[in-house]
């Protein structure tokens, strides 16, 4: 064998294993085959299915349309907030009322009358920032309409939960929650987010740094010691984006840290995470 074969071979061989590493890197990606390819500013991941505000103001959702197809199809019209939960999802039309739709094979609750400015959609029920600031919640296709404990307190976040448990940055930036699932007290401090998984919650301290608490199983109430500007609270995984817009994950069960990626939007789901990049382009991952 001569020279000239010998390079040719390396250079063959060379090639395969860095096409075997992009591979690698982008398995965990849910790529375009699973997102639609519209331009989008807002993502919101579910349980089986994410729903998106598109460029043009329109509600687009994805994911399981074959065995709960009311899950995936938003209505038509405009919309300038949305939320994916679990088997229902909400957005806000652009007279600040709310629409929701839900699994064909449940009843589906409607949401209350009148105008809000933020919504969120959990695993039992839903809530929406009121005009006034205050926190207003309903059961979705199950569960109960917990209120907060202290009611007509201002809140600036709040956070319906995957589980039994919801919370809310009150204007003063303490963290006020509310349910049955027997949580301890979230910590003390002032706060300017917060969000809430299936049994753990975490919320972004006013230095940028993020506290947990609930369930720890699998490091879910670990978070790292970055400064992040954005969260987001899956089922057992927590996902935010640091001051770079770089995304960092952290749990069991969820998300790993997607690879050379920014985004100016996370959103965590059941088990997955979705991003929205400055490009309006959203990536998948779980």
């Amino acid at each position: 064998m001569n020279e000239l074969s010998i390079r040719r071979i390396l250079t063959w061989r060379l090639a395969a294993v860095v096409a075997l590493v992009a591979v690698v890197a982008t398995a965990c990606f849910i790529d375009d085959a699973d997102t639609p390819g519209d331009k989008f500013i807002a993502i919101s991941a579910g349980e089986d299915h994410n729903c998106g505000i598109t460029t043009d103001s329109t509600a687009w959702c994805w994911g399981d349309k074959w065995t709960n197809a009311g899950w995936a199809y938003a209505p038509s019209g405009t919309f300038t907030a949305i939320s994916a939960g679990s088997g229902y999802s909400c957005g806000l039309r652009d007279d600040g009322t709310a629409d929701c739709w839900g699994d064909n094979y449940e009843v589906r609750n409607p949401p209350p009358h009148g105008t809000f400015t933020a919504i969120s959609v959990g695993g039992l029920r839903s809530c929406g920032l009121r005009d006034d600031a205050t926190v207003r919640c309903w059961p979705n296709t199950k569960g109960r309409a917990d209120v907060p404990a202290i009611d007509r307190v201002p809140y600036t976040d709040f956070s319906a939960g995957w589980g039994d448990n919801s919370c809310g940055v009150r204007d003063n930036g303490n963290l006020e929650c509310w349910g049955d699932y027997g949580w301890p007290d979230p910590p003390e401090g002032r706060f300017t987010a917060v969000s809430v998984g299936l049994s753990h919650a975490c919320a972004i301290r006013d230095d940028g740094t993020v506290a947990c608490w609930g369930d720890n199983a699998g490091g879910r109430a670990e978070p790292p010691s970055d400064q992040f500007t954005a969260l987001s609270a899956g089922w057992e995984h927590t996902c935010g984006l640091r001051d770079d817009g770089t995304p960092r994950c952290w749990g069991a069960g969820g998300a790993a840290d997607p690879q050379i990626r920014r985004f100016v939007a996370i959103s965590s789901g059941a088990d997955h995470a979705c991003g929205l990049r400055e490009n309006n382009d959203i990536i998948c991952w779980d």
